[in-house]
This record gives structure tokens, sequence and C-alpha cells, in this order.
């Protein structure tokens, strides 16, 4: 009775520490009603299966959306056929203009924008319940790219990391914690995705603890490496002590067994102590 008792207030803080690591199911969210252009540097050029949407200042009869065909031309009434293979926006831009002005008419204001990057899809690898490519229409957020993945599978670590091709041609790595954006729902790190990034979500091993003895829930308690558990969070997470446990708790790592006192650890007399990967815990009982 006494184990359960002085246990109480801890059991509850560390349950409340270790549940901020739980993840909720995030629900599908809702496509927008408009198709946005696509978040892409002006300097990368379109590609196969690409989508681009023309529109013309002077004349909305030619606004256009069309797709990069497999040999890089599009389609653009009346223009006829257009050679886009290896341009960026502004240089679709000036050549449509260019063909415009040249047949049509006398000043042509063109604006591009990539609708649909068919031929730089956002891929999402490691601890998702379905990896690989995503299809992106419009603008996309993190957020919405880890649920078109089938959102978070077991395993997965503290941080994710959001890969992108700077304009200098070298890899940016940006680092997003987990628990800031899925927990926590912090929209700063909830960042617009751009055509071709890659989002890394790590597997992280895991920790396995086994709880026995006079514990409400024996059995085997699970944390993520990065939790770095203690011996008051394997307690809570298996229910805390009955009513018969003793203040004695004995830690078990391969041959070597410690004998503690946990009473002491709640009332800070004692410091936690750090699990590892098949640690084993018996809380005693008590016989008075």
């Amino acid at each position: 009775m006494l184990g359960s008792r002085i246990l109480t207030i801890a059991a509850a803080a560390a349950t409340f520490a270790v549940g901020a690591f739980a993840q909720t199911p995030q629900s599908p969210i809702p496509a927008p009603l408009s198709q946005p252009p696509m978040a892409i540097a002006s300097d990368a050029p379109v590609g196969p299966r690409d989508v681009i949407e023309i529109h013309v200042f002077q004349d909305s009869n030619l606004n256009t959306r069309a797709t990069v065909s497999d040999d890089g031309a599009i389609t653009m009434p009346p223009l006829g056929r257009i050679t886009v293979a290896g341009l960026t926006l502004p240089q679709i831009e000036q050549r449509i203009k260019s063909l415009l002005e040249s047949r049509f008419l006398t000043k042509a204001d063109v604006t591009v924008d990539l609708i649909e990057a068919g031929s730089k899809p956002i891929s999402v690898i490691g601890a998702v319940n379905r990896p690989g490519h995503i299809a992106s229409t419009g603008n996309i957020n993190l957020m919405q790219a880890i649920t078109a993945a089938g959102g978070l599978a077991a395993g997965y670590g503290r941080e994710l990391y959001v890969l992108r091709t700077a304009p200098n041609g070298l890899t940016e790595q940006i680092a997003i914690d987990i628990d800031d954006l899925m927990v926590n729902g912090n929209a700063d790190v909830n960042i617009p995705l751009r055509a071709n990034d890659v989002i890394n979500i790590p597997i992280e091993a895991m920790i396995n603890v086994y709880v026995l003895g006079e514990v409400m829930k024996p059995g085997m308690v699970q944390f993520r490496g990065s939790q770095r558990p203690t011996l008051l969070q394997a307690l809570a997470e298996a229910g805390g002590p009955t009513d018969r446990a003793s203040k004695t708790v004995l830690v078990k790592r391969g041959s070597d067994t410690k004998s503690l006192n946990y009473v002491k650890i709640v009332d800070g007399r004692t410091a936690d102590v750090v699990l590892q990967d098949g640690d084993t815990i018996f809380l005693k009982g008590s016989f008075f």
C-alpha cells in the first residue's frame, strides 16, 4: 500500500512524459479547392509529365493548361506544338511571348505556372506506411505529404529530414522535430514542400524493457531509443505498483542485478536509473 501511494504522483508524471511521444493517427487533410502553383525554383527546367498553366493577359481565350509530353513538348492553340524540353518557366514564358507577338498579338504578357510536378515527384522514405513517390498536385505541405504516405509507422525517431536541391546544385537538409510537428501542431515546422523534395523519416531502434512482479500490467514495455527511458517511466508504463508492492525493485541487466529503493528515487534522494534494451525490472512484494 505504501508503494502504491508514494508512486502515484511520480507515475502520473512519468506517464505524461512518455505519452508526449505517442502518435495519434492523423486524419486525411482535404485537398485545396483550387490548384495553386507548385513551389519550384525558377531555374529548374520542366520535364515530361509536368503540368503547366499558361496565362495571356491580353486574351483569356489563349489561357491553356498543358502536359509536357515524353519528348518534351506542349500543345497550345493557336500556336500548336511548342518544344519546352530543358526550359525553365521564365524561358517558356519568353518563348510563348515571342511566338504570340510574331504571329497574333502586338503585345503579349505571359505567365507560366507549374501545376503538377510529374517529372519531379516528392518522395517519402523511412518510417511511413506507404513509402515512395506521392502524387502532388498544387501546393503541399509536410503534414499532407506524411498523410499521403499513409502516416507514420512504428519505429519513427525524434526527427525527420527534408532533403532538397539548392540552386547551386548542393543538397540542403532541413531537420524537423516530429513531436513539434505532429503532437504540438507547430505551424512553423509544417513547411511547404517543393518539387523533387525527399522526406526522410529515419527508423529508430526500439528499447524493450520487461517489467515483472507487483505491477498492475506486467510484461514488456517499449520506448523509442531517443527517449532514454528510466526506471520510474517503465514502472508507470506497467501501470504502477500493486497494493502488495514493497519499496524494493530489482534491475537485471545481463548477469548483473541491482537492488534499488524506488521510494528514494521518487522523493529525489536517489537518481533515477536510465534503462537499456533488454533490461528486466522486478518489483518485489511486501510481506507486511
